[in-house]
């Protein structure tokens, strides 16, 4: 099997494939494809144990020559409508079926919708099996294409050592007293992220309140490409200048690598709310991410980004607030709720515990596989 595209951490841990033996990273540019994404093969013997299959990994021409299915997640939206129907017809030609998990129907980073949901109703019209992550987008992409998805919810993305090991190192970075941590993510701010016009928004948070930090969190090399700083420049100074006038306590930048969120785990669990200011969104990766952690989000209203972090629970009963992105004063509005009132994360689904969804990928692939 080869999953594509297999480098971002979260594609590993829905699908099990940490730890898994017989994985090896392998560059996958399927027919006339230019793509970079790089993809994981994993043999038939990792999709059926009881294969006689000898696990070895041949590397010739197409890297796919030995895979007997493949799985795509997101990450295709950088291919040109031309090169997605390329990637279908080599699929078709080398006689591999694919699975489709459809993270976003909206990509949240482009403006225009219309590429990216070209290139989606391609790959679903195609796949042999559809996977999404909530019963809303599941309805959205048979009204649209006909299909019929497979809902898989979310897993959480880290284990129970790293969660407990970001709480512990979070709690060293809140400072003396009871401190309020604001965090805002504003990520690869790109055209569907807030920027400075959001932190301006915040500063209803903090008036008449004291004691209350700010942590702007952002894609390292989209600061550098934003800001022309060397990679260990703090930038400290322009986030000062962005939120001069909020009247925090303090502000502090913390960069993150996209590969790589380790670092920036116990910054995310010493934030009491976590602002995500998408503009559109279909699901989101962060709000997992605040679950695990136990930080309360505030989002927009767009999307289906309530259904996934209200997945058959009572809002009124856990964290989590919602704002309309057209209301200039709804975001600050909604943080000061959830300070004013921190309630627990809403739990997970029945079916979104890890060994759960492994086992229904699992199933998932042998039907698709023909096994």
């Amino acid at each position: 099997m080869a999953v594509l595209p297999a480098a971002h951490p979260a594609v590993r841990r829905i699908i099990g494939l940490d730890g898994a033996e017989h994985v090896e990273l392998v560059p996958v540019r399927p027919g006339v494809v230019n793509g970079h994404t790089p993809a994981e093969a994993v043999t038939p013997a990792e999709l059926d144990p009881d294969s006689d299959a000898s696990g070895e990994i041949h590397r010739d021409a197409d890297p796919l020559q030995d895979v007997d299915l493949a799985h795509v997640h997101f990450g295709y939206d950088y291919l040109e409508p031309e090169s997605v129907d390329d990637v279908v017809e080599h699929f078709e030609t080398a006689g591999i079926p694919f699975v489709l998990t459809v993270h976003d129907i909206v990509y949240p980073t482009h403006e225009d919708e219309l590429p990216h949901r070209d290139h989606t109703g391609t790959l679903v019209e195609a796949a042999s099996a559809v996977i999404t992550l909530t019963e809303v987008a599941a309805h959205e992409l048979w009204v649209r294409w006909g299909v019929e998805p497979v809902v898989v919810p979310h897993p959480r993305l880290l284990d129970e050592a790293e969660i407990s090991a970001a709480v512990r190192a979070g709690k060293h970075l809140r400072g003396p007293g009871d401190p309020l941590v604001v965090g805002v993510l504003l990520e690869r701010m790109g055209e569907n992220i807030e920027g400075p016009e959001l932190l301006d928004q915040l500063a209803l948070v903090v008036q008449g309140r004291r004691g209350a930090h700010l942590r702007i969190v952002v894609e390292a090399q989209a600061w550098r490409d934003a800001c022309g700083e060397d990679r260990e420049a703090g930038g400290h100074h322009l986030v000062a200048e962005l939120a001069a006038e909020g009247g925090w306590e303090s502000v502090r930048l913390v960069r993150y690598e996209s590969l790589d969120l380790g670092p920036v785990l116990p910054e995310f669990a010493a934030l009491d709310v976590c602002v995500l200011p998408y503009r559109f969104a279909t699901h989101s990766t962060w709000l997992e991410l605040c679950r695990d952690l136990g930080v309360a989000p505030v989002f927009p209203s767009v999307g289906f980004l309530r259904d996934q972090w209200f997945d058959r629970c009572d809002p009124g009963e856990h964290s989590g607030e919602v704002y309309d992105p057209r209301d200039p004063s709804a975001v600050a509005v909604a943080v000061r709720a959830a300070l004013e009132d921190p309630r627990a994360v809403p739990p997970r689904v029945a079916g979104a515990d890890p060994a759960t969804v492994v086992a229904t990928h699992a199933r998932i692939y042998r039907e698709a596989a023909g096994g």
